[in-house]
């Protein structure tokens, strides 16, 4: 009841979009982190100029500005990593529509086999207006036929 006998493979593309996010989201805590490590540097540059320590407030200002620089680069990577993913997972929908449109043809030229072709519809529709062509000309014949029947009898 329980045990399923299917099973989900994980594909490369599944394998590889996984990585991508995986490596988002280590990207979003390192940011984190140099945020936080941004502001310590603030606090200590205040901290120093109340002291009144001038070359230790701008040593912390120095890397401060350094942390921002590592998370001006980490948020170009972030945004390449994110364009990425998308543009692999809009791929992957791209190869699904494809399959779908290649089913679709498949299926198709199997019902186009089973009519019997263009030439075989063609002949059935030649078939089909001679067969009205002929039940309009009994009809017609049959009209006269019960007309002339009504003006001989009624002689």
């Amino acid at each position: 009841m329980g045990n399923s006998s299917s099973t989900h493979k994980i594909s490369a593309q599944d394998k590889a979009i996984l990585d991508m996010k995986n490596q988002r989201d280590r990207l979003h805590q390192y940011q984190r982190r140099i945020t936080v490590l941004t502001d310590r540097e603030t606090a200590i540059a205040k901290e120093m100029l109340a002291k009144g320590d001038k070359p230790r407030a701008k040593l912390a200002l120095r890397r401060k500005k350094y942390q921002e620089s590592l998370l001006a680069k980490t948020d170009a990577q972030l945004e390449q990593l994110e364009q990425l993913t998308s543009s692999v997972e809009f791929a992957l929908v791209q190869k699904d529509v494809v399959f779908g449109l290649q089913q679709g043809t498949n299926v198709l030229q199997e019902i186009h086999k089973e009519m019997g072709g263009i030439d075989h519809v063609e002949k059935l529709m030649g078939d089909t207006a001679d067969a009205i062509a002929y039940q309009q000309v009994s009809e017609g014949y049959a009209k006269r036929g019960i007309q002339a029947d009504c003006f001989v009898g009624g002689e």
